[in-house]
């Protein structure tokens, strides 16, 4: 079965529509299966309410994702639901995961490998556990985003052999939960870095390295989970890629510690596009030195193009993914 494309041109009617099917979803029944058929449900819906304009032209990829939010957002309630439904305490895990991962590095490297972190902005000497954390974060959002685009559009299969909607949408709708996982990590490195001083109109840059971020981390997720849904053996490659650049990427250590001896290594860690936005964080964050309205700017731009062209190329590759996967 081929999944049928849909105009996008939204309207109060089909939001209406969305928010009742919402309601009407979530007080018929209880359990595993309700996230589900709330999902089904709001497909059908904009299925059915787009299936008589199927004449028109399809329009842009931005009026598209506009149409389709309401379909992102039931996805991304599905995915808040159920990632820890099973667990005691629940999204606590969100935080307990990452921090307890950081101070395990923390450890290791700055007791038994001596690494050392950069002063921090204030002057008031340096912390290896802050820097890492900072770091942590930049890079677990671009780690995680890539994982879930190819896990969401797997596991979502099933579901767009029997609807006609756009493959994105759970991809996205995965992507929102996850950056509220990085906004809670964010939360707690936030509080830490105002107990000791360090605080500075830097500041101002974070949310646009962590949107620009996001996007360009998106773009690379949607790229990779359409080539894993034709190829298995991509999500495997992918691991092992990641597993080598998260030491080639300036989370453990600064640029700087990086020996003369070796300008390709150095080269390679400081001009890949994953160094952009951690260094830039570290940057915005920890030495409060920048990294200047240029180069946000210019990684904003570079996420937003990134985000759309991959975005593109996703939406015309995977109008068969149902019968794949």
């Amino acid at each position: 079965m081929r999944a049928a494309r849909t105009s996008s041109h939204g309207s109060g009617d089909d939001l209406g529509a969305v928010s009742g099917t919402l309601r009407v979803s979530r007080t018929e029944g209880k359990g595993p299966s309700t996230p589900s058929r709330i999902v089904c449900a709001v497909a059908t819906d904009l299925g059915a309410r787009r299936a008589n304009a199927l004449h028109r032209a399809t329009p842009g990829l931005i009026h598209e994702l506009i149409a389709k939010r309401g379909l992102i957002s039931a996805f991304a309630q599905r995915d808040f639901r159920t990632r820890y439904r099973t667990s005691a305490v629940g999204w606590t895990w969100s935080l307990i995961q990452p921090l307890a991962n950081l101070a395990v590095f923390a450890v290791v490297f700055s007791v038994v490998f001596t690494a050392r972190a950069p002063e921090l902005g204030n002057g008031e000497g340096s912390s290896y556990a802050l820097y890492l954390f900072t770091g942590f974060v930049a890079w677990n959002t671009f780690a995680q985003l890539l994982n879930l685009s190819m896990a969401s559009l797997r596991e979502s299969g099933s579901l767009l052999r029997k609807v006609a909607f756009p493959a994105w949408a759970p991809v996205l709708g995965s992507a929102l939960v996850q950056m509220v996982q990085v906004c809670l990590e964010l939360s707690v490195m936030v509080v830490w870095y105002v107990v000791i001083g360090n605080v500075g109109w830097t500041w101002l840059y974070v949310p646009f390295l962590l949107l620009a971020l996001a996007l360009f981390s998106q773009a690379v997720g949607l790229l990779l989970s359409t080539a894993n849904a034709r190829y298995g053996d991509v999500q495997y490659i992918v691991g092992v890629v990641l597993s080598a650049l998260y030491f080639l990427t300036p989370v453990l250590y600064p640029v700087s510690a990086i020996p003369a001896s070796a300008p390709w290594l150095k080269a390679f860690v400081e001009y890949q596009p994953v160094s952009w936005y951690v260094r830039s964080l570290h940057a915005a964050l920890y030495t409060l030195d920048g990294p200047g309205v240029l180069v946000t700017g210019f990684l904003l731009v570079f996420g937003v193009v990134a985000f759309l062209g991959a975005l593109w190329v996703f939406d015309r590759t995977t109008e068969d993914v149902g019968e794949i996967l």
